[in-house]
Parts: structure tokens; C-alpha cells; sequence
């Protein structure tokens, strides 16, 4: 009876051996969000500087280029904002994920201006996507807004603030 009851236990591990677990699929809210952003954007805009880097108005020029990552289950961003008369440029990073048990995507984001942002959204309502943010921008500690809206597949308006420094851009997917 107990060599039954091993060939038995046996037999059925090797069959479980066997059989390949399912493979794990990103949050279909995930892809949906991000899944046609991958590619090379070309953005423009402008920006109102904070007082204590002499306030007044900034035009743009920006490209974004966003990446599936790890199988996707997140999404990367490099953007790099072009130098000008008033302005260094910067380079920044951004990485977005879904949390399908909080129904929420979150960002966490890194610049060479020394700027870190990690923020959340509920994802895309009425064609936007806002943004609740807080962190370090320029020097300064607080809290900020994105909304990306969405103008088609190929097309988004970004509009940010936190504090005296907001900007939009606009951006076309290239």
C-alpha cells in the first residue's frame, strides 16, 4: 500500500514538474496608458520660471524617448530639455508602473539639476492623466501637478505646476 501511495506521489510530482506556471502579463490598465508612448517625442513649450531664479517666461524645446522595461511591467522615460540664452538644459529620468491591487500608477522620477519626484495617478479619465507629485524641483522641496492630455496617438499636451514654477509642452511623437 505504500509503494502505491509513493508511485502515486510520485507520478503526480513529475507531472507538475511538467507543466509550465502560466506567464505573468502586464495590467492591461498599465499597457493601455503607456503601451503607444513608446517611441521618440519632440516637444515644445514654455515655462514660467520661479522668482528666485528671476521669474519670467522661458520657451522650450524638449525630446522625450519612452521604453518598454522589465517584460512591461513599467515604462521608462529619458527627456532632455535643449539649452538656451536663460536656461542650462537639464536631462531627466522618469519610470512608471501600475499597482493592480491599488488600481493606481505610480512615477518616480530624477533630473541633473538634483531633482527627485515620485508621484501617483489614477490613470486616464476623460482623455487626462493628472498627476499628484512631491519632491524636489530646483532646489525646492514641495508638491506639484502633472496632466498629460491626451490630444490622439501622436500628439499629448503636458502641462505642470508646483508653486510659482509651472510650463506646458507639446508634444508630437515622431
Amino acid at each position: 500500500m505504500t509503494r502505491i501511495a509513493i508511485l502515486v506521489l510520485a507520478t503526480s510530482l513529475a507531472a507538475g514538474a511538467q507543466q509550465k506556471p502560466p506567464k505573468a502579463k502586464p495590467d492591461p490598465a498599465l499597457v493601455q496608458a503607456f503601451g503607444s508612448s513608446v517611441g521618440t517625442w519632440k516637444c515644445s513649450g514654455n515655462m514660467t520660471m520661479p522668482k528666485e531664479m528671476g521669474g519670467g517666461q522661458l520657451k522650450t524645446r524638449g525630446t522625450m524617448k519612452i521604453r518598454r522595461e522589465v517584460g512591461g511591467f513599467a515604462y521608462s522615460g529619458d527627456y532632455t530639455m535643449a539649452k538656451n540664452k536663460a536656461f542650462a538644459g537639464m536631462r531627466a529620468r522618469m519610470l512608471w508602473t501600475y499597482d493592480p491591487i491599488a488600481k493606481k500608477f505610480y512615477e518616480l522620477s530624477a533630473d541633473d539639476t538634483g531633482g527627485s519626484v515620485r508621484g501617483e495617478s489614477d490613470g486616464y479619465k476623460d482623455g487626462k492623466m493628472v498627476w499628484s507629485e512631491e519632491g524636489a524641483m530646483m532646489g525646492k522641496a514641495g508638491k506639484s501637478t502633472t496632466t498629460i492630455t491626451a490630444k490622439g496617438k501622436k500628439v499629448i499636451d503636458i502641462q505642470y505646476e508646483m508653486g510659482d514654477m509651472s510650463g506646458t509642452d507639446h508634444c508630437t511623437k515622431s
